[in-house]
């Protein structure tokens, strides 16, 4: 936010430097930078403008010149001057007998106070007021609006008026809106409003959109000579959430989310009344308010230990200085005997403090630590190695796992993604809610569920890709949820907790569908997870082929099974699936469960000494239909050469248009070994079974 050197004087007399200030602000409070010129006008002579950037604990005290000011009044030691909140209120009236409030929803309104003026003459306002206004690019508009602005820059306290004669049935309604409701704000906005967004309404319609914007029809002009203000606290959340759903940020609406103190509202209200009787003569001010406020904020009263304070903060800092430290926050402070942990100590070291209202964020003995060692300095701490037990840790298997099947992945070209944990109904096929985790409070409808596969968010990764790529490449692990989990007692009742276990899955993705080889990029997949399964020593996976459904396409798709277990499944997604999803191109992906991956890893292995005989590889290529599998022509090979083959590679496989309609080459490399050298004839034997077999079974052609 930005600040005025010039105005921040008004409360305390600073004799440093605008630069000094800001290094002592960013020591000590809130990161500041100085500028020379903000908004429509040029500093004042004099005047430079403070960048501060209010942290967000801070927003509800510091976010105006007074709260700022009260802050460098704590670091500077300066007395503070005291804002004029004095006035006289024409005892003839009663704002009570002019107006009447209601509040529906008194969580989302804490308080609403609603004060009546009369006699009010509304014209430009002075000319100073204005230019300070013009400073923030607050846009002067007359006397009334521009004192309230002016408030809010002072006070950080939003407030809001009416023309009194243009409300309905004279009275104040704060409550939701109504489906279907409308309203035109102050700027020339139309919007329309739903069932989640309070308003303030007279007896027929709404007027403000409350803590955001007002409504032009009850606006103030030149003829409006009574008027009611409105000095209100809102909370919190839901200002953010009536600012997210209609698009509205406005000074107002910032500090509303931040949070508010309740009582600020009527020190910003009396604060309002005495500079509009200053500014305005001859204004009368209704007696007494109409104050709704049915729940007080009263201060809150905290145990501060402090052997717990040194202890935390690595330093001995006397009694004293933390008493001082607490009082100039406007803390009231009492000794107690006795410690937080019920040991008997001297009446030092227990303090009861209660803490000003104002401060929000001071809400346990922690806060109040951090507090008093900001303002101890933190480059007064001194510096001390920690005593600790340095211990090595027990390996973590499972993480290790991870870490290295990420390794192999980014090692063949896969980047490593990472989703949110969420779905939304349009991921969804009606009726799959059923087997769904849904969240009680989703921040939205595209994260109403817990995901059942990662796969969900890797097709959404996929389009938002392609913008930018021609192919991709991605994978995830992470944690799957399922609604069918065990049933389990939580606080002595019967609760179904929700079944979780971690999932690997990639995709491989090329936005130019056209292929040289039918099924090219399913077998590179395919591939990818050979090298993976090999890396990790997983040497007993295939594929075993499966029927498609309306998600694969036909004839290339397959389970991933281990032994007889299933870890899941590798395919390509039916091209008329992608033209659902709008994703143009070919996309192959694989789903594994990744849980299995550790039981698999942890399972003993025999050991297998290398062979003290050399090897012989022979090359056999063979033409065959184009429907057999390769794993069909594998397991013959392996059944004939039962006694001499160690291993068969497939390096080579070729359809075109010089081979016969419906056949394609396939060529191996097979390994040859036993317990002894092997001759020539041994080897031309195995050869020529294995030759045999293949014509005989396959109807081959040895090439």
């Amino acid at each position: 936010m930005k600040f005025s050197y010039n105005w921040l004087k008004k409360y305390i007399d600073i004799k440093l430097s605008p630069e000094k200030l800001a290094e002592l602000l960013t020591l000590y409070s809130f990161e500041t930078s100085v500028f020379g010129q903000v908004g429509s006008l040029p500093a004042q002579a004099g005047d430079k403008i403070l960048a501060v950037d209010i942290l967000p604990n801070r927003a509800h005290d510091s976010l105006s010149h007074y709260g700022l000011a009260k802050e460098i009044a704590l670091l500077t030691k300066k007395s503070l001057k005291k804002l004029k909140t004095d006035f006289l209120e024409d005892l003839k009236f009663k704002s009570s007998n002019f107006i009447s409030v209601d509040i529906t929803d008194k969580t989302l309104c804490p308080r609403y106070i609603a004060k009546v003026l009369l006699d009010i003459k509304v014209e430009p306002s002075p000319k100073w007021l204005q230019d300070d206004l013009m400073r923030f690019n607050i846009k002067p508009h007359n006397n009334i609006v521009d004192i309230l602005n002016y408030i809010m820059l002072e006070t950080g306290q939003p407030m809001h008026v009416f023309d009194y004669d243009k409300l309905e049935g004279k009275r104040i309604i704060v409550r939701k809106a109504k489906k279907g409701e409308k309203i035109n704000t102050l700027d020339g906005g139309k919007y329309d409003l739903n069932e989640n967004i309070l308003v303030i309404a007279d007896a027929k319609k709404p007027v403000v959109i409350a803590g955001i914007k007002g409504g032009l029809e009850t606006g103030v002009s030149e003829r409006t000579k009574c008027i009611v203000i409105e000095a209100a606290n809102f909370e919190s959340s839901g200002i953010k959430r009536t600012s997210r759903i209609l698009g509205i940020h406005t000074d107002a609406s910032i500090r509303f989310s931040y949070g508010i103190d309740p009582n600020l509202a009527e020190f910003g209200l009396n604060r309002a009344c005495a500079l509009i009787q200053e500014i305005i003569h001859g204004a009368k001010i209704a007696g007494g308010n109409v104050d709704i406020y049915p729940e007080k904020f009263l201060p809150r009263t905290i145990k501060l230990d402090l052997e717990y304070l040194n202890s935390l903060v690595g330093e001995n800092i006397k009694p004293e200085f933390v008493k001082k430290t607490l009082e100039s926050l406007g803390a009231k402070v009492s000794a107690k005997g006795g410690s937080a942990s019920g040991g008997k100590v001297a009446g030092k070291n227990l303090f009861l403090v209660t803490v000003p209202t104002i401060r929000l964020d001071l809400e346990i003995a922690e806060d109040l630590i951090e507090e008093v060692s900001r303002l101890y300095g933190c480059m007064n701490l001194k510096s001390k190695m920690p005593m600790a037990a340095i211990t090595i840790p027990e390996k973590n298997d499972f993480n290790f796992l991870i870490n290295k099947t990420k390794n192999i992945l980014t090692s063949v070209g896969f980047s490593e993604v990472y989703n949110y944990s969420f779905i939304g109904n349009k991921d969804i096929n009606e009726g799959d809610e059923k087997e769904l985790v849904e969240i009680q409070n989703p921040i939205s409808e595209d994260f109403k569920y817990l995901r059942p596969e990662l796969t969900f968010n890797l097709l959404k990764n996929i389009r938002n890709n392609f913008r930018f790529f021609e192919s991709v490449k991605f994978f995830e692990i992470g944690k799957v949820f399922s609604a069918k989990g065990e049933t389990s007692l939580k606080g002595g009742k019967k609760a179904k907790v929700p079944k979780e276990r971690f999932s690997l899955a990639g995709i491989y993705a090329i936005k130019n569908g056209k292929e040289t080889m039918a099924g090219r990029r399913f077998f590179e997949m395919k591939g990818d997870l050979d090298v993976l399964f090999e890396k990790l020593g997983i040497s007993d996976c295939w594929y075993d082929p499966v029927i498609s459904g309306k998600w694969w396409h036909p004839g290339r798709v397959a389970y991933v099974r281990y032994n007889k277990d299933s870890l899941g499944i590798i395919g390509e997604i039916n091209p008329a699936m992608l033209a659902v999803l709008d994703i143009p191109g070919r996309v192959v992906m694989f789903n594994l469960d990744f849980d299995k991956f550790i039981e698999i890893t942890e399972e003993e292995r025999e050991f297998s000494p290398i062979s003290k005989y050399p090897a012989v590889i022979r090359d056999i290529a063979i033409l065959v239909n184009r429907e057999t599998r390769v794993s069909e022509v594998l397991n013959i090979i392996y059944g004939a050469g039962v006694d001499l083959v160690e291993d068969v590679d497939l390096f080579d496989y070729y359809e075109g248009e010089e081979l016969p309609e419906g056949k394609r080459n396939l060529a191996f490399h097979i390994i040859y070994q036993t317990d002894h050298t092997l001759t020539d004839e041994e080897t031309r034997r195995e050869e020529e079974k294995i030759k045999n077999a293949l014509v005989e079974e396959l109807d081959a052609e040895i090439r």
